[in-house]
This record gives C-alpha cells, sequence and structure tokens, in this order.
C-alpha cells in the first residue's frame, strides 16, 4: 500500500488544482496591504527552507558517505576473514548478508533495529583464535575495521534520527499557505495572471516536497542506496537484496531478467519467514 505522495505527482496534483482555483476564484486585484504580506511571508519563507534544504542536504551528503565507507569496510572483512579459513570466510559472509538484509529489512529511519545482527557478525570476529603470525596481524585489522564500523553505526543513527522538528515543518507551511493566500487574492484574473500564479504555485508545492524528501531520506534514494548496495552484494557473491514493499511500491530499479532476493514475512514485519529468489520481468 502507498503510504506517500511522490513529487511527480504532487506537481501534477497542484497544477490542476491551482489552476482551477485561478480560473473559478476570482481575486481581488493589487492591494498593498496583501503585496506587503506577500513580501515578508516570502522572504522568510526563503530563509526557513534555504537553510532546511542547505542542512538535509549536508546530512545526506554525511550519510552517503558513512555508507560508501562502510561497504569498503564489509568487503575488507569478507576477503581478510579468508585468512582464517574458507569456513570461516563464508560464516563472515553469512553474517555480513544478515546484517545487511536486516538493515534493508527496516526503514533507514529504524537502522538502529539491525545493530544485533551486527554485533553478532562482531562477536564472530572477535572470538576468532588466530594461530600465526599472518593471522595475528589480519586478527588486528578486523577488529580495528569492526570498530570503526561501530562508530559509524552509531553516528548513522543519529543521522537518520536528526529530522526537521514539527515546529520547523509548522512554520514553513504556514508561511507556505500565507503566500498562497496571497497570490490568489491579487490574482488579476487575467491569462498572463493565472499562468504566473500557478507556476509560482506550482514551484512553492514543488519546494516542499524536495525538502520532504530530503528530510525522509527518499531524495535520489536509487542512486544512493540501491545501485551502490546492489553492487555490494555482487562484491560479495551474493544475490542482491530487496525488501518486498519496496519492490512493490517501485522505489528501487531493477534490470529486467536479473535475478535478486526478497523477504517473504510472516506477522509483524519485518520478522522474516524465508527468502526466496525471483527474476525481475517487468
Amino acid at each position: 500500500m502507498k503510504k506517500r505522495l511522490d513529487i511527480h505527482e504532487g506537481i501534477i496534483i497542484g497544477f490542476v488544482l491551482f489552476t482551477l482555483m485561478a480560473i473559478f476564484i476570482p481575486g481581488e486585484g493589487l492591494d498593498d496591504l496583501i503585496l506587503a504580506l506577500l513580501s515578508v511571508s516570502s522572504f522568510l519563507f526563503g530563509i526557513f527552507v534555504a537553510f532546511s534544504i542547505s542542512d538535509r542536504q549536508g546530512r545526506l551528503k554525511e550519510i552517503r558517505t558513512i555508507l560508501r565507507g562502510d561497504d569498503g569496510a564489509l568487503i575488507n572483512i569478507y576477503e581478510l576473514s579468508k585468512v582464517f579459513g574458507k569456513d570461516v570466510g563464508e560464516k563472515a559472509k553469512k553474517l555480513i548478508d544478515n546484517w545487511l538484509t536486516s538493515t534493508i529489512d527496516y526503514d533507514l529511519s529504524e537502522f538502529q533495529k539491525s545493530e544485533p545482527k551486527f554485533l553478532k557478525l562482531f562477536k564472530y570476529i572477535r572470538d576468532l583464535n588466530p594461530k600465526t603470525q599472518k593471522q595475528k596481524v589480519i586478527y588486528g585489522e578486523l577488529l580495528e575495521i569492526l570498530e570503526d564500523t561501530n562508530k559509524n553505526n552509531q553516528k548513522m543513527t543519529y543521522l537518520v534520527n536528526d529530522r526537521i522538528s514539527t515546529f520547523e515543518w509548522g512554520t514553513i507551511l504556514v508561511l507556505g499557505v500565507i503566500i498562497l493566500f496571497c497570490l490568489f487574492f491579487i490574482n488579476a484574473n487575467t491569462w498572463p495572471a493565472i499562468t504566473i500564479i500557478v507556476l509560482l504555485s506550482v514551484a512553492l508545492i514543488s519546494i516542499l516536497l524536495v525538502l520532504r524528501d530530503l528530510d525522509t531520506l527518499f531524495w535520489k534514494e536509487q542512486k544512493w542506496i540501491w545501485s551502490p548496495l546492489s553492487e555490494l552484494f555482487k562484491e560479495l557473491d551474493l544475490l542482491p537484496y530487496y525488501a518486498e514493499e519496496l519492490v512493490t511500491l517501485k522505489r528501487v530499479k531493477i534490470k529486467k531478467g536479473s535475478k535478486y532476493r526478497t523477504g517473504v514475512f510472516k506477522g509483524k514485519y519485518p520478522n522474516r519467514k524465508k527468502i526466496k529468489t525471483i527474476i525481475c520481468t517487468a
């Protein structure tokens, strides 16, 4: 079931709605008080939104940096663990896979809920018994990688939960409503006026939807989440994994004919029942 309005859907709905309003709801024409309110509200709206978008983009960039660093760390853990034998390498890969699929089963905002799966990997590597000098050196490197990854996980938990507050959203939305009211109030009911008012109104809605997607981490998620994750699974000699909801809502793009794994759940999500392999036919 779809839970959110995509940006393009919001733009289409907004364009239709605002066009009908501009045509069938006559304005009062230019008014000094309304023009003053429009100027002040537009100025404040611009400041709030510019700051918020800049802050959200900085947060997103930091999250992307952490995720790509963790990708490299997991590949290193898998490759280095092979020094302890093939069985150890395969066990490490299995634990890495369990952690990765767990992070995908949950929303990114619930990243901390996958922590138990990471700790299983951490404890398994920690409890290895290095025997040769080479294994001892590799063992120290593995522990350093895992400690850094653990720190990144804690930082990631903070970042994904660092959302725009209700007060900030309320302020932005109130200013947006005031701007829309002023625009339609001064509508002169001529086609140039209607065109400009509709375009400005749609632009305002687009900005709000972009800010929402940046805040909820949906902004360009295919590029910075799903494509790199797919490549990571392949480098670990595993089929890419996607939660069933991601595929159903088309949040992830899968090439036709390619294989991927998905979880079939029993009871409350994300209690996994089993994992099945699917060939994309769409």
